[in-house]
Parts: C-alpha cells; structure tokens; sequence
C-alpha cells in the first residue's frame, strides 16, 4: 500500500513538487489573468462596437476558466500522466453538466455557446498539456 492511486492521482504524485506541477500553476495564473482580460476588455468593446464574433465574448468565461480549472486542479494533483485525461474530462464534463442544470439553479441560464465554449477549452487545455509535456523535460524539484 505504499502507492495508494485514486482516479486523479498517487501518493507519490500529491507530494512531490516538480517542474510540470510549477508549469501547471502559471499556465493557470496566466489563462486567469487572459480570460478575466477577455471579460472586462474584450467583451465590453465587442458588445458596444455590435461586432460578430461568433459567441466568443459570450463564452470567454467558460473557455477561459475550464482551462484554468484544469491546470489549477493539475496543479494542486500532480496527477500522474495516465490520469491527466482523467481531471480534464471530469473538469469539462462536469462545467457541461453545470451548464444543463443551469434552468432548474436560481438565477441561471442555459446558453449552448457555453457548452461549446466549454468543450473547446477543454480541448485547447488537452493541447497545451501535449505540449508543455512534448517541449518541457520534468525535474523532481522538492519531495515531502
């Protein structure tokens, strides 16, 4: 029982600090930092200027913060790389799943440019992942 697995991560993962865990935390801090720019900047100046877009300002807050959650949540995991599919898929499922329930919650509302917002961030997040995991060779930086 030294390597106690769960479908995120592994006893040895969750506490270990190495480069791909650093990666994952700014990957996070920068896509927070672009999507709450796209929010306040973006979607203001598309929305006065009538210009069509396509639904991209009306989704930036969930294409923006599925791939924030991702890496936020890889971050915090480590998962393992067999399990990194696993939190994305439970990350954007669950984001879909939210976004349907939407009309039965208090104040919501379902818009299907969420759910394709979503889905794509999801997607965008998986390829970010390929490639930090394709340029960037990981280093044990700390063990607990």
């Amino acid at each position: 029982m030294a390597n106690s697995n769960n479908f995120f991560t592994d006893k040895n993962a969750i506490r270990t600090v190495d480069l791909f865990r650093v990666i994952y935390l700014i990957i996070a801090v920068f896509a927070f930092i672009i999507t709450e720019a796209g929010r306040n900047i973006y979607r203001p100046f598309i929305y006065e200027n009538g210009i069509n877009d396509y639904g991209i300002a009306d989704s930036i807050g969930n294409s923006g913060g599925i791939i924030v959650q991702i890496f936020f949540m890889l971050a915090i995991l480590n998962s393992p790389r067999k399990k990194v599919l696993n939190v994305i898929g439970f990350i954007t499922i669950g984001y879909m799943i939210y976004e349907i329930l939407q009309p039965y919650l208090p104040r919501g509302v379902f818009d299907w440019k969420d759910i394709y917002g979503t889905l794509i961030g999801g997607i965008i997040a998986f390829l970010i992942l390929l490639l930090v995991k394709k340029i960037v060779k990981n280093k044990v930086i700390y063990e607990f």
